[in-house]
C-alpha cells in the first residue's frame, strides 16, 4: 500500500486539503490528515469547517466533500495513519513537504511513500513530484466564486437576465481565503437557476452614507455568520439588515447573521434601548443572542430542523430538513415572543421543538434567518434549496421593482414634454 503526500506550503486555510481532495477525487482514494494550526490573527476562520458528524476541521478541507461527497473525518495521528496505509493506498495534505526522517519511519513499515507537491503557474495549480521535479497534473484553477475547476473554465453555464447584485457583508480576502463555503455555495445556487450575479462586499468599515451608496442598488444581502471578524459587534451587519427592513431587500442571515437581523428588527419594535445583541445595558434591556446553557453542549454536525406550519422556510424546505450546525449560542425566547405579534415568527425550531432554528418575518420579501450554515451542504450538482430560494426572491423582487418603477414612471409623464426643459 501507499500513502501519497502532497505538500502545499500555502498560509491560506482554503487552499489547504484543496489538491489532495481532487487526487483524491481523481483517484477514488480516501483522504486522511494530521492536526494543522493556522495564523489565527489573520485568518480568524481558519477552523470553520464542521462535518456531518460535528468534527471541526481546517476550512480548506470543505473541498473533499465538495468533490467527492465524503466527509474528511476526524484528524489522524501518525500511527493511525500507519495502521490505515497497511490496509489501504491513502492520500494526506502536508503543509511543507515531506521530511526524509517521516518518509523512512514510513517505509520502515513496508509502505510505500509518494511525495508530490503544490507548485503554481500564474493563477493555475499543479501537482509536481518531489524527487524528478516533474509535473504530475493538469492545472487547476478557481473561478469567481472560489470554487475548483480543471483549466480555464469548467462546465460553462447557459445564463439569462439582467446581471443581479447581491451584496455580502464580510471581506472578500476572508471569504476566499480563510473560509470558501459561503461564497461557493452562492456559485452553485445561481449556477442551477443560470443567474448573473455580481458580489458586493460591504466591509466592518462601511457605515452611514458609505454604507447607504454601496447597498443603494444591491438586489439582495446576505449576512454570513462564520466572517464576524471585527469582534462581537459588526455594526455593518447590523446596519445591513436594518436597510434591508427599510427598503423590503431580500434578506438572508446564517447563524449569527440571523441574530443581528433579529436584533434589527427587535430594536425597530422595542427600541434601541430595550434590545442588544450581548450584555445588556440596563435592567430592562432584552439580549437578542444567549450563550447556550450548561446542560446544552455546542452543537455540531447535521441536526434536524422542524419547520412551522405555513411558514415560508416549510414551504420551501418541507416539514423537516436537515442543516449542519456550528451554534454556540442560541435566540432569546423572551424576545421572540414579544417579537411575534409584530410580525416575526419562529419558522424552524430543534428536535425538542422548544429553541428557535430559524425566524422570518411577514409582510417582507425575503426576510429569512437560520441558525445553522447551509452553505457546508452544498455542491455545484446539489446546492443548497435555503441560498436557491433567496436567489429566486432577489431575482422577483429585481422584476417587481422594474414593473413598478416602468409603471411610476408613465403615470407621471408630463402631458408637454417641453415644459420639462430649463
Amino acid at each position: 500500500m501507499t500513502i501519497t503526500f502532497i505538500a502545499h506550503s500555502t498560509p491560506e486555510p482554503a487552499l489547504y486539503g484543496a489538491m489532495a481532495a481532487i487526487l483524491a477525487e481523481l483517484r477514488a482514494l480516501p483522504l486522511c490528515h494530521f492536526p494543522v494550526s493556522h495564523d489565527a490573527k489573520h485568518y480568524p476562520n481558519a477552523r470553520q469547517h464542521v462535518t456531518a458528524q460535528g468534527h471541526t476541521l481546517t476550512s480548506g478541507l470543505v473541498w473533499l466533500e465538495r468533490l467527492t461527497g465524503r466527509g474528511a473525518g476526524e484528524e489522524s495521528g501518525l500511527e493511525s495513519l500507519i495502521y490505515r496505509a497497511l490496509k489501504e493506498d491513502i492520500v494526506v495534505p502536508l503543509r511543507e513537504p515531506l521530511s526524509p526522517a517521516l518518509a523512512a519511519r514510513i517505509a520502515g513499515h513496508g509502505i510505500g511513500v509518494e511525495s508530490l507537491s503544490v507548485v503554481r503557474n500564474q493563477d493555475k495549480f499543479q501537482l509536481e513530484d518531489c524527487g524528478s521535479g516533474k509535473i504530475r497534473s493538469n492545472g487547476w484553477g478557481r473561478d469567481t466564486f472560489g470554487r475548483w475547476a480543471l483549466g480555464s473554465v469548467s462546465q460553462p453555464v447557459m445564463r439569462a437576465g439582467k446581471t443581479l447584485r447581491v451584496a455580502m457583508v464580510g471581506d472578500f480576502c476572508e471569504q476566499r481565503d480563510s473560509y470558501p463555503a459561503m461564497l461557493a455555495a452562492l456559485g452553485d445556487a445561481a449556477d442551477a437557476l443560470a443567474m448573473n450575479i455580481d458580489v458586493v462586499w460591504v466591509t466592518p468599515s462601511l457605515l452611514g452614507s458609505q454604507l447607504d451608496s454601496t447597498l443603494y442598488d444591491v438586489d439582495g444581502i446576505i449576512l454570513p455568520g462564520t466572517t464576524l471578524t471585527s469582534g462581537d459587534h459588526p455594526v455593518s451587519q447590523l446596519a445591513s439588515a436594518v436597510w434591508a427592513l427599510e427598503n423590503q431587500t431580500p434578506l438572508l442571515g446564517i447563524n449569527q447573521g440571523m441574530h443581528q437581523m433579529v436584533t434589527a428588527f427587535g430594536q425597530r419594535v422595542l427600541g434601541q434601548e430595550r434590545v442588544v445583541m450581548h450584555g445588556p445595558s440596563s435592567l430592562n434591556s432584552l439580549q437578542t443572542s444567549l450563550p447556550l446553557s450548561r446542560h446544552q453542549q455546542q452543537r455540531l454536525g447535521n441536526h434536524r430542523v422542524l419547520s412551522r406550519s405555513g411558514t415560508m422556510l416549510a414551504n420551501r424546505m418541507g416539514e423537516e430538513f436537515t442543516l449542519r450546525y456550528n451554534q454556540r449560542r442560541c435566540l432569546n425566547p423572551h424576545l421572540l415572543a414579544e417579537l411575534e405579534s409584530a410580525g416575526l415568527k419562529t419558522s424552524g425550531t430543534d428536535e425538542s421543538g422548544e429553541q428557535a432554528q430559524a425566524i422570518e418575518l411577514n409582510n417582507h420579501p425575503f426576510f429569512m434567518g437560520v441558525q445553522g450554515q447551509p452553505e457546508l451542504m452544498s455542491r455545484r450538482e446539489r446546492p443548497n434549496p435555503l441560498l436557491m430560494a433567496f436567489l429566486q426572491q432577489v431575482r422577483q423582487s429585481n422584476r417587481d421593482h422594474d414593473i413598478s418603477h416602468s409603471a411610476l414612471t408613465k403615470s407621471v409623464r408630463l402631458r408637454h414634454p417641453h415644459l420639462s426643459m430649463g
